[in-house]
């Protein structure tokens, strides 16, 4: 009867973690991730080093000073950070405007979920392009807001635009789980 009872002990030690401990394991992976990227991109941001946050942001402005040309109903030109609708209102891009942090969301849950490496790529590949895009239209809504509803922007910008953007990494994060499955 004792035998019994070891063998099955260590049955369940062979067989590995349970789901509970699974998920635990992909939450702790995630934290360190989503926290090695953050720290990376603050120390690059702090040094001013400009590799990733100064190109990345410009790049934001410019193609989203171009998106907004052709679909707002007046002119839209963009300098370094800052876009300007109609000659006379304009909109900064700083560096948490510019759809990094979902990006590294998406990149840490991806990466922290068990699976092959050529599905996290694959993911990765569609995710992180449609976050790009996503961020445009914030960008460009924004823009429009500054111009037509200037009252607003505040609201528009901290309250919905960011959230909105964060509540698509959860539905791509949700795709990409029923996408690779267990």
């Amino acid at each position: 009867m004792e035998e019994a009872r070891e063998a099955k002990a260590s049955s369940r030690e062979i067989a590995g973690p349970t789901a509970s401990t699974r998920g635990w394991h992909v939450l702790v992976r995630f934290l360190l991730v989503l926290g090695a990227v953050n720290l990376a991109y603050y120390a690059e941001k702090k040094l001013e080093l400009g590799i990733v946050d100064e190109p990345y942001t410009r790049l934001v402005t410019w193609v989203a000073a171009r998106v907004g040309g052709l679909v707002l109903p007046y002119p839209v030109t963009s300098t370094g950070r800052v876009i300007v609708a109609d000659r006379l209102h304009s909109v900064f891009i700083a560096s948490g405007c510019n759809g990094l942090e979902a990006i590294f969301l998406m990149l840490a849950a991806i990466v922290a979920y068990p699976g092959l490496w050529r599905q996290r790529a694959r993911g990765l590949a569609v995710y992180v392009p449609a976050l790009f895009v996503l961020n445009l239209i914030r960008v460009v809504a924004l823009v429009h807001v500054a111009h037509s509803h200037s009252a607003l922007l505040d609201v528009a910008h901290f309250q919905i635009a960011q959230g909105i953007l964060i509540v698509f990494v959860l539905f791509f994060w949700i795709d990409y789980l029923r996408r690779t499955g267990p």
